[in-house]
């Protein structure tokens, strides 16, 4: 297999292995990992709150149904819906004291800083320089 492919096809398997991880820590909370994605985006635009045009452009993947997912998470009780002040149609969403105290309450496995987590056995050197040779790969 060629250097590139190789790269290629391991980049793919790990983010496959760390959306595992992270799917069966979300599972207890009843969220998806694009759901704990917005609620992280509105965490970051707390207490101003976003459309779901700006959501959809901060998300992981652009490729998920944002509304029917901000919808959920609003039913749950993990948001608000409020009506923009000067544009009736548009809609500012933003999360709730629900959805703020639940975001304390996880704990990712691969955002920890546990040595038996993903990284775990690399150095923050060798973490560091993963994170720059990625951000190169995509460049």
């Amino acid at each position: 297999m060629q250097p590139r492919q190789r790269a290629i096809v391991n980049i793919l398997f790990t983010a496959s292995w760390l959306d595992c991880i992270i799917s069966r820590s979300l599972r207890p909370y009843g969220l998806t990992n694009p759901q704990y994605n917005i609620l992280r985006i509105l965490k970051g635009s707390y207490p101003k709150g976003l459309s779901v045009l700006d959501i959809k452009g901060r998300m992981l993947d652009r490729s998920s149904n944002v509304s029917r997912l901000v919808e959920k998470l609003r039913i749950s009780g993990h948001i608000e819906r409020v009506p923009h002040g000067s544009d009736r149609r548009m809609v500012v969403v933003n999360i709730s004291e629900s959805g703020r105290k639940m975001l304390e309450e996880i704990e990712l496995p691969a955002t920890t800083k546990a040595k038996e987590g993903p990284g775990g056995k690399m150095s923050d050197a060798e973490l560091l320089e993963l994170a720059h040779l990625l951000d190169k790969f995509r460049d």
